[in-house]
């Protein structure tokens, strides 16, 4: 009998010592669910992990974090920059300045009614729970001012693509045609895209993290690390559905000109003959002589003045068409040593002239 009373003992001994260790088990994972950390501080200061919640008595594997956000300002308005696997990819900007703002930091929590969770391994399926993100649609505002809320949504995203496997050959970038919008830039806004969904718009207030202050590039950019860090895809060199910009076309300057009523004036860069040619013949049968008042020109007839100006000093001088040239790319009239003298241009060599034709 005092034996079976002992086995009995030893029982209902071993039973109950197992049970507070399940107890404590279950606690901290609800409490890792529930609880938002206000009360805690980053160690890194303001570096907030998406969804990293860490039990006092047990650290999670920082290599288990996915993506993170550090938050800052840029120029007087509140940003946040997203990093994946320890890279900065995006940086998102308050669409105005704030003053005197108080941020929380190392907070994940519900920012606006958002929580986000790091793809961690005690994470099965759950990524992102999204709160309030409906109700907070609503208020488009909103969302633009908060930088943090923003990067966590796409962090959340992301999160998910990663956990899902998901094919990043299939991650693009386009141009954002909005053709209801006037005075519209091809520069303005971009998508990027993985399965015709979008992922993040790049536009004034979502660029590079180290931005090239190009958004073509930046949108490009960010795609390509998009795709080597979610499925190490190789990278891209186009963006689909960018306009084509036409040339800038300046206007051609006709070869024969009728000078009579007709004013006509361009630009360009003139030159000068030097004594070396003194006595040769011109092309319109004249010596040439270094201190008349002269000039080259491809195309004007001869004997038709023109009024020369240095657009670096303002002088000017009036010549007389008398040969054909000069015949250097980028030069549109040569003039002579007296003429050069006069608009202050000996010295230099060449100068930016502005043209005026004034008839024969």
């Amino acid at each position: 009998m005092n034996q079976r009373h002992l086995w009995t003992t030893v029982a209902l001994f071993v039973t109950l010592t197992g049970i507070p260790s399940m107890g404590r088990t279950q606690t901290t994972i609800q409490t890792a669910k529930e609880t938002h950390p206000v009360s805690q501080k980053s160690s890194t200061g303001d570096v907030v992990k998406v969804g990293e919640y860490q039990s006092p008595t047990e650290k999670q594997n920082s290599d288990a974090v996915i993506t993170s956000i550090h938050s800052h300002s840029i120029g007087g308005r509140q940003a946040a920059t997203l990093y994946i696997r320890n890279i900065p990819v995006l940086t998102f900007v308050s669409s105005k300045q704030v003053a005197n703002v108080e941020t929380k930091q190392g907070v994940v929590g519900e920012i606006g009614g958002v929580q986000s969770y790091a793809l961690v391994a005690t994470n099965s399926t759950k990524v992102a729970s999204t709160g309030n993100v409906v109700n907070s649609g609503n208020q488009v505002g909103s969302l633009e001012n908060d930088p943090v809320q923003r990067a966590s949504v796409i962090a959340a995203k992301i999160n998910q693509l990663i956990e899902d496997n998901v094919d990043a050959k299939q991650i693009t970038v386009s141009w954002k045609d909005k053709s209801s919008a006037a005075q519209q830039q091809p520069s303005d806004r971009y998508t990027i895209k993985i399965k015709d969904q979008e992922l993040v718009e790049i536009n004034e207030n979502t660029r590079l993290a180290d931005t090239t202050k190009n958004l073509a590039q930046d949108a490009l950019q960010a795609t390509n690390r998009l795709r080597r860090l979610i499925g190490n895809a190789s990278p891209i060199d186009n963006i689909a559905n960018l306009p084509v910009r036409s040339p800038l076309s300046l206007p051609r300057l006709p070869q024969q000109i009728a000078v009579g009523n007709i004013r006509l004036t361009f630009r360009g860069m003139a030159s000068f003959y030097g004594y070396d040619g003194s006595g040769s013949m011109t092309a319109s049968g004249q010596r040439f002589n270094p201190e008349d008042m002269t000039a080259a020109h491809r195309s004007l007839p001869f004997g038709t003045k023109v009024r020369v100006t240095n657009t670096r000093n303002g002088r000017s001088v009036i010549v007389r068409i008398n040969d054909r040239g000069p015949y250097i790319r980028g030069r549109v009239i040569d003039l002579s040593t007296a003429a050069a003298r006069t608009i202050g241009m000996i010295g230099s060599g060449v100068a930016p002239v502005h043209i005026e034709v004034l008839g024969r």
